[in-house]
């Protein structure tokens, strides 16, 4: 399995891990990508199907987080037109009124 580990903008660290404690000894400022494969293929702006690794935590990528917000930005889109369109049909009602 390799590692990577991003140290900066733009730069990386490669290591080639044999065991589980090279894990545990990393600073937590730190955040390592668990990459099995060819790295190269997989760290970019879109990155391809099949890279990376499963969801194990709500807020991961593909979690239960994720689609929650997700959720909640199209209801709140959806509120706002709905009321944007509700005062339109009144403002129109009204000088249909008054016309």
């Amino acid at each position: 399995m390799r590692i990577i580990r991003l140290t900066g903008f733009g730069t990386a660290d490669f290591e080639t891990s044999i065991t589980d404690t090279d894990s545990a000894t990393t600073p937590t400022s730190v955040y390592v990508y668990p990459l099995e494969g060819d790295v190269d293929e997989c760290i970019g702006l879109l990155p391809k199907p099949g890279c990376g690794f499963e969801p194990t935590q709500a807020g991961d990528r593909g979690g239960a987080l994720q689609y929650a917000v997700f959720g909640l930005i199209v209801i709140g889109v959806v509120v706002v037109f709905s009321v944007v369109f509700r005062n339109v049909i009144r403002r129109d009602n009204e000088r249909a009124k008054h016309a």
